[in-house]
């Protein structure tokens, strides 16, 4: 019995009404759902294990068999998904399941919203009490008779007796549940309940007397009970959920959800399980009324009945009592509760007026404005255009108001640009819309791509992980390798953050390439350019530049990254050849393009201390290069403390042929400056001519 009071203990602890490894299944173009299935399968406690589909009518035929438990239908022209349930008729596990969809998605700045199933017939229904208020009544009935006649039926009246009494109360357990189900596999499964709770008490009685029927009492009514807490096996932790499923009370859970059209698969162990207990019960009942042929005189059995009676009494008593506690317990944890509608976590900040942008002096007055408090002072500024017409930026370390939630620098920030109007896409922490790890390191943006899909963009941004070395050093921090951020921005939307991926271990090794340090799409492919040096090259030595490729849709898995090595495509990331050398080399953070069938790398020769602005051209996205005479300098300023650096080259804006407009990076060595005027942090537009063929 104390092993039972611990299993009941500890699980109370395991239901906390929180999901284990629930099957689901999200709807939705395979690039998106993807890492939304990874995702969901590594969320701490696992409580989803999680799938995906393209085709909505596949999904609901897994909702249907009982495959799946819910289907998450992603809607990406807008912010908001819809979830259908198999078991909305299951009221603990349906509150679970909306609970912690809506938790992922609100940290993807999406909601949620319930869609009503024709289905879903059986409305605020819960197996689990009917199920152990049937084998609480096939354990009593024993109680009684054994109060009645004592614990061994001597007589064979007596062995009838016992018999009839439960097929009597099988016969009207199935009765009632045909009447209140108006289904005979529900009937049959309740007097099948019966029959095994009653049988498998019987024998624990006749086995080991008092101790036997405690046992009895410990394995049919304490075993289920977590379930009956829990409301569904699903909200059990192991070893609770399996052990559940193996007691009567919750075979016959299983066995009743099959009856009502909730999907057959996995009921041969439920079957087993009563049918055995119940075939146990009866051939140790009936074997025993020959066993017991040559034992005490009546006289002496009336006084062994007379003291059973006064022992039987306390298990009746404790028994009661855990049934009250039980309903009391479900009751109060598992009442009905609505969930709350959960907001869109991204947001825009309040429209700021740009007036028109027709060519560089337009660019340059627009990134004077002071009037956008979320987005005062920023570096990188990549750009792509999207499919509905806007364009979106990406800047590195942003400077916010201190006003506002997480003031001060963030690692990095996105701005939506259309016609007249700026926005700074703003998580409702006020951070970086790519968010950092939880050890501190973060995320520079390098390059970003747009993707056309129906109805919405994918945009993939390319960053690079960054670890703060020296927090007063301007140049006090490592980068530890790439990452991919996917976007989804629907038509006219909000962007979403659908996933952060790492790529490759952290490692500040500068000899690995850093891939997407540029990026460019050209036909099916997406081609990531990654840059790569000596640790501690020769002053003026820039990096080397090396590319490999991926279809985009499945740019944040590197398993299906392939590696130019000079003459093919190889899936080595080790053997990339060099497209352009170190010396002489791009700086780490440049812009790759095509523009007319020919193919410009663009950057700052010899990186962070060299001057000459220069192209590399190709007539292939895999190179050679060749270097192109110097079209512009930058100087980097160092000595006067101000730096411009990273020239970045974009293709899809103000675009005229011959030509094209490049941004360069602005800040200062003396931060309290950049802090009293973050105008010196912003970046600047220069037009510059493409060299000729």
């Amino acid at each position: 019995m104390l092993i039972a009071l611990g299993w009941i203990l500890t699980g109370l602890r395991a239901d906390s009404g929180e999901l284990h490894e629930a099957p689901v299944v999200l709807v939705g173009p395979d690039v998106v759902t993807a890492p939304l299935v990874k995702q969901a399968s590594a969320v701490p406690g696992r409580p989803f294990s999680a799938g995906a589909v393209e085709d909505p009518a596949e999904a609901a035929e897994l909702l249907a068999s009982g495959d799946v438990v819910a289907v998450l239908e992603l809607d990406l022209s807008g912010t908001q998904d819809q979830l259908r349930l198999a078991t909305a008729h299951r009221p603990a596990l349906a509150r679970a399941i909306r609970a912690e969809v809506a938790r992922i998605e609100k940290t993807r700045g999406r909601s949620v919203a319930l869609v009503s199933s024709s289905a879903d017939r059986h409305e605020a229904r819960s197996f689990s009490p009917i199920t152990f208020a049937t084998a609480l009544a096939g354990f009593l009935l024993v109680c009684v008779v054994s109060l009645v006649w004592g614990p061994l039926a001597r007589t064979l009246p007596r062995l009838l007796a016992r018999l009839t009494a439960l097929a009597a109360l099988a016969v009207g357990a199935g009765v009632l549940g045909w009447l209140l189900a108006g289904s005979v596999p529900v009937g049959l499964v309740l007097a099948a309940t019966v029959v095994a709770a009653g049988a498998l008490t019987f024998a624990c009685e006749i086995v080991g007397g008092l101790p036997g029927l405690l046992f009895a009492a410990a394995l049919i009514l304490a075993g289920p009970l977590p379930l009956v807490l829990a409301g569904d096996r699903l909200l059990l932790s192991e070893p609770w959920s399996t052990g559940a499923g193996w007691t009567i009370a919750g075979a016959a859970e299983a066995l009743l959800w099959a009856a009502s059209g909730a999907g057959r698969d996995g009921i041969v162990q439920p079957i087993v399980t009563i049918a055995g207990s119940a075939l146990l019960g009866l051939v140790v009942l009936v074997a025993t009324r020959w066993l017991v042929r040559g034992l005490a005189a009546p006289e002496d059995a009336q006084v062994s009945v007379g003291g059973w009676r006064r022992a039987l009494g306390l298990v009746l008593v404790s028994a009661t009592c855990l049934t009250v506690l039980a309903t009391a317990l479900t009751s109060a944890l598992h009442g009905e509760a609505v969930p709350r509608p959960l907001a869109s976590l991204a947001s825009t900040t309040q429209c700021v007026p740009s007036g028109p942008v027709e060519d560089v002096d337009d660019l340059n007055r627009i990134t004077r404005l002071r009037a956008e408090p979320a987005l005062q002072g920023g570096d990188v500024g990549v750009s792509a255009t999207l499919g509905d017409g806007r364009s979106i930026w990406m800047f590195g370390d942003t400077l916010r108001d201190k006003k506002l939630p997480g003031a001060g620098f963030v690692r990095n920030s996105m701005l939506l640009v259309e016609p007249d109007c700026l926005q700074v896409v703003l998580p409702e922490s006020g951070g970086a819309v790519i968010p950092d790890r939880e050890d501190g390191v973060g995320y520079w943006p390098m390059s970003v791509t747009s993707l056309d899909k129906p109805g919405y963009a994918l945009v993939v941004v390319a960053a690079q992980r960054v670890r703060t070395t020296d927090s007063d050093d301007v140049f006090g921090f490592e980068a530890l390798g790439p990452a991919i951020a996917q976007f989804v921005v629907p038509d006219g939307g909000v962007p979403q953050l659908i996933a952060v991926t790492d790529i490759g271990a952290d490692d500040a090794d500068t000899r690995r390439p850093m891939w997407g340090a540029a990026a460019a799409v050209s036909g099916e492919w997406l081609y990531l350019y990654g840059t790569a040096r000596e640790p501690d090259p020769e002053l003026g030595t820039g990096f080397a530049l090396h590319v490999a490729r991926v279809a985009p849709d499945h740019v944040a898995d590197p398993d299906r990254w392939t590696y130019w090595d000079g003459t093919a495509w190889t899936k080595r990331a080790a053997a990339s050849a060099e497209l352009i050398p170190a010396t002489d080399g791009v700086s780490q953070t440049l812009s790759v393009f095509e523009r007319d069938g020919r193919w410009y790398a663009f950057s700052k020769s010899n990186e962070f201390l060299g001057d000459d602005l220069v192209f590399w051209t190709s007539s292939s996205p895999t190179g050679p290069f060749r270097a192109q005479p110097p079209v512009g300098t930058l100087p980097s300023g160092v000595a006067r403390g101000e730096l411009r650096y990273m020239p970045l080259a974009h293709p899809d804006i103000l675009e005229q042929p011959g030509s094209v407009i490049v941004s360069y990076s602005r800040n200062s060595t003396d931060l309290g400056a950049v802090l009293r005027d973050p105008l010196l942090y912003r970046p600047k537009f220069i037009r510059v001519d493409l060299p000729g063929r």
